[in-house]
């Protein structure tokens, strides 16, 4: 099949990677309100309480075996647990931009896991846009990484929910369905929250909040736009087109966390920077224009 993907598609996937854009400037905006891996549980327990609702609200029936159930814990743990969990203590000890670069290493440990665990093959020519994409990441990551101290630590949080939202990345296209969308995120996101729950109870953190404006707005903004809107439409997207196709769109994430930066921080561009952003753009312009696999 030699097909392209669709305008809809395209369109879906960008408002997609904006809204992972955001997530780390609202994080940093209520991390001093709020122990990171608590407000990470709520942030989980506040959208999947609303996907829940809404399947509740449109009559959709609970139907699933023991297995599609382990899948979904699965998904919990690794997406939102260990995915938001890494999000936010790295946030905490990082800058925003440099967070949401380093977060986006992900697309290319899903492409690796997608090889084994769902048979989706990767072209050379989608292999090179990811790796053109990812040399752009690395570069717009490049003028701010320090690997000593607290932001070598951060990073490596980072990285670890990177891994962890790959891998919930392929197991949800292994079960991806625009029919079930609601209750299937609704329920791995309250599975999360809790393994979010117990982590921070671990961790030993507060239950104490300081429920100012500030971090009322960044937890509803977290939780619904950027979270349950997100999720809904990331699994739809999922059940129409290869993974690795669509994961190459989270490259867009950077430039747009970027932009966020300028607007909302009064960030600049350096040199480097919009270097980066170009190398960016040119390997997702590689992924997207790449024909389907022959089947």
């Amino acid at each position: 099949m030699n097909q392209s993907l669709s305008m809809r598609t395209v369109v879906g996937m960008v408002l997609v990677a904006f809204l992972w854009a955001i997530c780390f400037p609202f994080i940093v905006v209520g991390l001093p309100d709020a122990p990171p891996l608590l407000f990470a549980a709520l942030r989980a327990f506040l959208a999947g309480t609303c996907l829940v609702l809404i399947a509740i609200y449109m009559g959709a029936r609970v139907n699933y075996s023991p297995r599609q159930l382990l899948v979904l814990a699965v998904i919990g743990f690794s997406y939102t647990g260990m995915g938001l969990g890494g999000m936010f203590l790295g946030a905490g000890k990082l800058g925003p931009g440099v967070a949401t670069v380093l977060a986006n290493a992900q697309p290319l440990f899903a492409a690796v896991l997608a090889v084994f665990i769902i048979n989706e093959v990767i072209t050379g020519r989608v292999f090179a846009g990811l790796l053109i994409g990812f040399v752009g990441v690395v570069v717009l990551a490049t003028p701010e990484m320090d690997f000593g101290g607290s932001r070598f630590i951060g990073a490596l949080y980072v990285l670890g929910g990177a891994i962890g939202t790959a891998v919930g990345n392929v197991l949800l296209k292994y079960q991806a369905s625009a029919d079930d969308v609601y209750w299937a995120m609704g329920i791995q996101l309250l599975i999360g929250s809790v393994f979010l729950a117990i982590a921070s109870v671990s961790f030993g953190e507060s239950v104490d909040i300081d429920w100012t404006w500030s971090f009322a707005t960044a937890l509803f903004v977290l939780a619904v736009p950027a979270t349950a809107l997100m999720v809904v439409l990331w699994n739809i997207l999922l059940a129409s087109a290869p993974l690795n196709r669509l994961n190459s769109f989270t490259f867009l994430t950077p430039a747009f966390g970027l932009l966020v930066g300028i607007l909302a921080f009064d960030e600049t561009f350096s040199l480097v920077e919009m270097v980066g952003i170009a190398v960016t753009i040119v390997g997702l312009f590689i992924v997207v224009k790449a024909p389907e696999p022959r089947g």
